[in-house]
């Protein structure tokens, strides 16, 4: 962990997002008093109908975070829609790229922002009332979660991620920190990569031993260099193959209805040695 990191902040598009990228990161920093914030841009409601079932995948996250020690209190749900993986369909990557900032895009369970009812979304909790599904109310919430908590240290996903709602937030999280820098707020930020560009069936790269991260083929190829990455080790806790005994897989168990039969294998090769991201210095 790193020396000054004292105010961590988790920004990721989906639930399971955070344990993927960042599960021993958060379990180290909650375990050495650090102050950690997680924080959730969409509801995972591709599959939903309505609020109810859309909101289904929050309470895993809750019990995912509680077992790597964070409580409901540190985390904010900002309770926008998901909408699809390709740029065209996903919901984060079609609002960025909006021209009008007030155009009210509809999600698929709703087009105000909605959380659980042990938690309300944090447009509700902090203006009293839901927002509206646009580039306005998404970047001004953002801006206010960060300037409420004003973390030290962001973590969240990356430009070469081909999950539209993964570089979407990425280009979100940049946008509002250029701003911010004008204020005198610059916060260190890292980005990390969970759907990489050689394909979920080939990357992370399966393996029945407990490994580093690999680069994945032709990643060199984007902006970002394997040379250049930071690798966080995992705590010992999750250093075992055996998944009954490693607090990482046990935090991703929770996340029943992620875990379908075709995704199971790609999700728990994210059972790594390490945790790798990349420090962005372009803000």
């Amino acid at each position: 962990m790193g020396i000054n990191m004292e105010n961590i902040m988790i920004i990721v598009p989906h639930e399971d997002d955070e344990v993927l990228m960042a599960g021993g990161i958060i379990e180290r920093a909650v375990k050495n008093g650090k102050k950690v914030t997680v924080v959730i841009a969409t509801n995972g409601d591709y599959e939903g109908t309505d609020m109810e079932t859309g909101s289904i995948r929050l309470p895993e996250t809750a019990a995912g975070l509680a077992v790597l020690g964070l409580p409901l209190e540190n985390i904010i749900f900002m309770g926008y829609a998901d909408t699809g993986m390709n740029a065209e369909e996903s919901f984060l990557y079609s609002l960025y790229y909006e021209k009008e900032e007030s155009r009210i895009h509809k999600g698929h369970c709703a087009d105000v922002t909605y959380g659980m009812k042990s938690k309300q979304d944090f447009h509700s909790e902090y203006y009293g009332r839901a927002g509206e599904y646009t580039r306005k109310n998404f970047k001004e919430d953002l801006r206010t979660i960060f300037m409420l908590n004003k973390p030290d240290t962001i973590f969240t996903t990356s430009l070469e991620d081909i999950h539209g709602d993964h570089s979407g937030l990425y280009l979100f999280v940049l946008e509002v920190l250029k701003e911010e820098k004008a204020n005198g707020y610059v916060p260190v930020l890292y980005s990390g990569v969970v759907h990489s560009k050689a394909g979920d069936h080939i990357w992370p790269e399966r393996s029945e031993e407990m490994v580093p991260f690999s680069c994945p083929p032709d990643f060199d190829k984007g902006s970002l260099k394997w040379e250049d990455r930071v690798s966080f080790p995992v705590p010992e806790s999750m250093r075992s193959m055996e998944l009954d005994r490693n607090k990482k897989a046990e935090a991703l168990s929770k996340h029943v209805h992620a875990l379908k039969e075709d995704a199971m294998e790609y999700l728990y090769a994210f059972i790594k040695a390490d945790e790798v991201f990349w420090e962005i210095k372009e803000k």
